[in-house]
């Protein structure tokens, strides 16, 4: 079976996502329901979710950052992913969903332009 994990971190007005193992149909609920308790408990300034520990990302995946960048542009919060490659990286090339997202390298780049 395949793992999946996720933890948020605070860093002053920004908050950290991490996501890491295997983002899939299983298993994109339990990250919806934990950008749900971030939205529930009041929009951050800044949101960065943290994607360089995921191994795969399905299409359910991309549906949660899809809805991740639509509720943080309704709320006024700044969502960007950190550490994007391989099979998600390219779905996001493929699909044309690149230019959607702000993208930065890593974590602390991310929460540089923060």
């Amino acid at each position: 079976m395949a793992v999946f994990t996720v933890s948020t971190h605070r860093h002053g007005t920004a908050l950290v996502v991490r996501a890491g193992g295997e983002l899939d149909y299983s298993h994109a609920p339990v990250l919806r329901g934990e950008l749900a308790r971030i939205w529930e408990t009041g929009p951050p300034a800044t949101l960065v979710i943290d994607v360089t520990g995921l191994a795969f990302c399905d299409s359910a995946g991309i549906a949660e950052l899809i809805l991740a960048l639509q509720r943080s542009r309704d709320l006024g919060t700044r969502l960007v992913l950190a550490g994007v490659h391989g099979v998600l990286e390219r779905i996001l090339a493929l699909t044309g969903l690149r230019p959607a997202f702000e993208v930065s390298p890593s974590v602390e780049e991310a929460l540089g332009g923060a």
